[in-house]
Formats: C-alpha cells, structure tokens, sequence
C-alpha cells in the first residue's frame, strides 16, 4: 500500500433482511470519518432497498452510493466504472466471509491497485459445526496448514491488508500460512454504527406503552437462518437439513430465552419487548414464546409486529435497560450506547461469537448447552439488581473496538502494519 490513497470503494451491503448486515456499510464509513476524515469512502453495494438508502442518506449525507456489477464486459453502470477509476483501494466489508471472490479477482487482473478484507471472519469449520467457542480453537488448531482452497488463499495472501474481525479467523489464517505483513484483528464494523432515529424509537415506545430506561429487549433466532424461506426460493438439500435442525431445537432453545425473559420481568418488576435482528424473528416469536412463559409475565410482554429498520432498532436499544440477544449484532448495537447486553450463542453459531472474548468480554457470552438457563436466570438477575458492572462492561467493549478501529483504518492510510499486540483466542483486547 501506499501513503497517498485517499479513496476507498467499499464492497459491502450484503442484505437487508438482517439489520447487522445493513449495519456493516455505515458503520465502515464511520470508522473512518472518525479516525481518517481526509479519506472518502465510496459505498459499491450488493443489495439495498430504498428503506436502507434512506438511512444512510440521514445517517451519512455525504457517503456517495454507486450501483453496478461486474461481467464479463467489465462495470454494467458508469457510475461504478467512474468510482472503480478513481478509487485508490478495494476495500471488501465486514461480513461472514470473505466471499465477494469476483470483485476481488477482477480488481487484481484489470485495475492492480491495492486491496483488503476489512473486519470479516473466515470460519474454516462452516458449514457450521454444533461446537463450543473453546471446541471450534481447538478444532481451528488441529487444521492442516493445506486446508483452505488454493484460490482463498491466494486472494488473501494477494491483499494488501485482511482485518479479521476475530481471533480464531486470525488464527485460522495464520495457521494457513497467509502470509500479508498487516494480518491482524480489526472489529466488525458495526462497532462504529452509532446512528440513531430518535424519534421513530419514541413513537415506538409510546405505541407499546414502554418508557425510556424502564424495559428490555430480547431478540430470538433458529440455530439456521431459514434463507429459503425469507427468498421465496426452493430449498437445496443443506436448507432441509438446516430446517431439520431448527424445528427440532427451537423450543430448547427458545426456552432459555423466555426463562431470561421472565427473570427479567420477576425481579425488575418492569416490561419485556421481542424484538427481531432478522425478518424471520417476527414470526418466530410470535408462534412460539407466548407458550414459553407464564400467563402472568406474558402480560408484561409485547411482541413486537413488524420488522424494523436499523436506525429504530438501535434508538430502541438505547432507551432501553437491557438487551439480552441470541444474534450476535445486537448486542453490538447496545453496546456502542452503554446498554448493559448478554448474548446467547447457540452452538451452531460461527467462529464470529469469539468477538466479545476479544474485545475484553468474555463473560457478555453464554453458551446455549445445559447449564445455560441457570446461567441466564444468574445474569439476568444481576443486571437487573445491580446494572453498573454490565453497563462498565458495554463501555469496554465499545472502547476496546474504537482502538481497534482507529489502529485498522489508520494502518490502512498509512500503509503500515496495525501494531496493537493480541494474543489469539485469548479474550485480551
């Protein structure tokens, strides 16, 4: 890399049916108005809806958005064949791989400038392995040092920088042998999000009967994202295996959720609302929880109705009193407004969960296995008691981040290596 870059195009976006991915994108481009205000970032998204434009016109009234693909012809728009011309670096987004393999090998044979991987994890154990956060280290450890595709590594070692938004991906590449002088562990880049609508949040509240600081929020998933079903698409055979594996393990699961839930609702006194980070949840919470709790907490709950947009989410979140969360971008979104936050990690989660433990809190995190209802019930408990020590936790993890964010996004400018020391796996921040 250079020192002279001041233009990044950033490939990201990657869904809308998900407000952590829709949060990837504008919290990038925060990280670097914050840290490298003389660099512009130019967003080049796989997918957004208009609902998610508009945000990021409030949010970011300056990000300039180009739309376009890649064929065999080169750019399909002149807007993206303008932005790709003036870009000085490729940058591929947060994400859960570093998947975007077209844009990358297209930018290295027509364009030759320089490229990164910017906070994504690269799970060598996915499709997912029902496994522990210590089962999938030792498991990433005992790996042979072939095991990635010639092609990955190739794009990876091709890179002028790959931030790995957790110590295991960190490891996983290291143990692989990539080999790029600025491998190193840059947070997931929805750490910088820090937008808000505020008054969609309070219209919200007020239509629920909830009042700042007197609520929690708790957010369900299947162990699987049900894709097929969220697309309209027919199912592949992986698909009706995943499906499989949800139906048989959504009231176990779900379970522990209510049991937070009504812990919440008993030793507060105060409300609970459902809430989705993905589309599928509204459903899924409506099917399943009001049978998971007792008729006299369910009075205390409200299940919300609708999906929401991202900037309302995080309002709802900020005005709350706690997020207790089974995904994982959630708790992020708290935890960049000082909102005490607990995440459940169902055990077919990715290597993406090491995050936390990474950025100085492992102890935000509960494995969803047999000891995990008492181990909510304790937590839950304690936050709703006595909040300080979770809220400091918040604020250390939203601190741990910006470091790590400013030392990424000025490495990337500079073009030096981040130097901020981390021991792999090891929780230190």
């Amino acid at each position: 890399m250079t020192s002279t870059r001041h233009t990044v195009l950033l490939r990201s976006s990657w869904a809308t049916v998900n407000i952590g991915d829709v949060a990837h994108s504008p919290g990038v481009v925060r990280a670097f108005q914050r840290f490298a205000p003389e660099v512009e970032v130019v967003l080049w998204p796989v997918r957004l809806e208009e609902r998610e434009r508009s945000m990021l016109r409030h949010a970011l009234p300056d990000l300039r958005v180009v739309d376009g693909t890649l064929d065999g012809d080169g750019p399909s728009t002149s807007e993206l064949a303008a932005a790709i011309d003036g870009a000085d670096v490729l940058m591929h987004g947060s994400g859960a791989d570093a998947f975007q393999s077209t844009e990358i090998d297209w930018w290295r044979r027509h364009v030759g400038r320089p490229y990164g991987y910017f906070g994504v994890t690269v799970d060598p154990l996915c499709p997912p392995t029902a496994a522990t956060l210590p089962e999938l280290a030792r498991m990433v450890d005992l790996l042979p040092p072939s095991y990635l595709d010639d092609d990955v590594k190739d794009r990876l070692d091709g890179a002028d920088f790959v931030y790995c938004r957790e110590t295991l991906t960190l490891a996983t590449l290291r143990s692989q042998k990539i080999t790029r002088p600025d491998l190193a562990f840059g947070p997931d880049g929805t750490f910088a999000f820090d937008h808000i609508d505020a008054v969609a949040a309070a219209r919200l509240l007020e239509g629920l009967g909830l009042e700042p600081g007197r609520f929690a929020c708790f957010v369900p998933r299947l162990r699987y994202s049900p894709y097929a079903k969220i697309y309209g698409t027919d199912p592949t055979r992986e698909q009706m295996r995943r499906d499989a594996v949800n139906r048989a393990t959504v009231t176990h699961d779900l379970a522990v959720l209510a049991a937070a839930i009504e812990t919440w609702v008993r030793v507060s006194g105060l409300p609970a609302v459902v809430v989705p980070e993905m589309s599928y949840a509204v459903e899924l919470a409506h099917e399943h929880l009001p049978s998971l709790v007792s008729p006299e907490t369910l009075r205390q709950v409200r299940l919300l109705d609708r999906y929401w947009p991202l900037e309302e989410a995080t309002g709802v979140y900020a005005a709350s009193s706690l997020v207790v969360s089974m995904e994982c971008h959630s708790p992020i979104l708290a935890a960049r407004h000082a909102i005490p936050t607990i995440y459940l990690r169902q055990p077919t989660e990715t290597t993406k969960s090491q995050m936390f433990a990474d950025l100085g809190a492992p102890d935000l995190v509960i494995e969803l296995d047999h000891r995990a209802a008492a181990m909510v019930v304790a937590a839950v408990t304690d936050i709703a008691t006595d909040p300080a020590p979770a809220v400091a936790r918040s604020r250390r993890v939203a601190a741990n981040a910006d470091d790590r964010l400013r030392a990424a996004v000025r490495a990337c400018v500079a073009g030096q290596p981040i130097g901020l020391p981390v021991q792999v796996g090891s929780g230190d921040a």
